[in-house]
């Protein structure tokens, strides 16, 4: 496998892997899926310089180096449903604030009541990886014309481009398989935390002014089955 990815410089085409659709990242001279990538004077590395600098080397400390670079471009990634409804480009979550926010929640939730049956360790890993296919593949939203069998392919091309050759990588894949089929009590677990996330941050959003945010409180509501978590968001979005 080629470690790396390909980020281009700013005169070059994209890479195959990313072409097609026009997610937005934060400003950055490279582009990945023509998304809008944050500004390199913003505190976000540009990866590429460093996977550059990590080819044809084979010590652990690369290879877990390599994943780690190509994880951290979730910094820049913006999350695509907030700017279609007009969040300003400074305001808006990336998939990494998302990622460690449902992480977070999953860190005060699980174990505890009402949820004594999921495991917090492994629902804690679930929700910090659940959105690693996005590195390469893009946040992918509903109204992108992707179906849901091409939007998995995508992200599990992408989730084994960035785990490369870790140790840890056949685990993590199946951890990240698990919580995409929401087969296991974790899974089912952190994939309600995921859409529990969302209404939050919406209701922040409407907090500071943005008009539109109802169609995520109604999205997030019907995914979420527990009831305490229902209270959660209720509690959020009320006036």
């Amino acid at each position: 496998m080629t470690h790396g990815g390909s980020f281009g410089s700013p005169n070059e085409p994209p890479s195959p892997d990313f072409e097609g659709r026009a997610c937005r990242r934060r400003p950055l001279p490279a582009m990945l899926l023509g998304m809008k990538r944050k500004s390199e004077n913003e505190g976000a590395p540009h990866c590429a310089a460093m996977l550059a600098g990590l080819e044809g080397r084979a010590s652990e400390a690369a290879t877990l180096l390599r994943s780690q670079y190509q994880a951290m471009e979730l910094k820049r990634l913006y999350r695509q449903g907030w700017l279609k409804r007009g969040i300003p480009l400074g305001q808006a979550e990336s998939v990494a604030d998302h990622s460690f926010c449902t992480a977070l929640l999953a860190l005060l939730l699980a174990g505890r009541p009402p949820f004594e049956g999921v495991d917090r360790d492994r629902a804690l890993r679930m929700a910090l990886i659940h959105e690693l296919g996005e590195v390469y593949a893009g946040d992918i939203t509903p109204v992108d014309g992707v179906s849901a069998g091409d939007k998995h392919a995508l992200e599990l091309a992408s989730l084994e481009r960035v785990l490369g050759d870790l140790p840890a990588g056949g685990e993590l894949r199946l951890l990240w398989e698990d919580f995409e089929e929401g087969s296991s009590p974790e899974a089912r677990f952190v994939r309600q935390l995921d859409r529990l996330e969302m209404g939050l941050q919406a209701a922040v959003y409407k907090a500071e002014g943005s008009v539109r945010m109802e169609e995520f409180f109604d999205s997030a509501e019907r995914s979420l089955g527990d009831a305490f978590l229902r209270d959660i968001l209720t509690e959020a979005i009320r006036p």
